[in-house]
């Protein structure tokens, strides 16, 4: 069960259970969450979507090992391409 899903959000509106935190980054919302039942997830968000239908989750999954160090790396490659700007 996904703790970013509407149903999930609507059954836990105000939870202290667990947080949501969100990071955006350009037209993208990265929403992570430390679920005690559920594990550690993430869901990316369209950013920008007019309509609500638009907003929820485009993908949801768990953190794994070495997430972290594959998204420096792509921080790092951004930053590289950034200096072209």
């Amino acid at each position: 069960m996904s703790a970013h899903g509407l149903k999930a959000k609507r059954r836990h509106p105000n939870t202290t259970t667990y947080e949501r935190e969100k990071f955006i980054v350009a037209h993208v919302t990265f929403e992570l969450c430390d679920h005690p039942k559920n594990g550690v997830t993430f869901a990316l968000i369209a950013g920008d979507a007019i309509d609500a239908k638009d907003r929820r989750p485009m993908f949801t999954g768990h953190i794994s090992k070495g997430m972290g160090s594959q998204l420096r790396r792509l921080a790092a490659r951004i930053d590289e391409l950034e200096v072209k700007l």
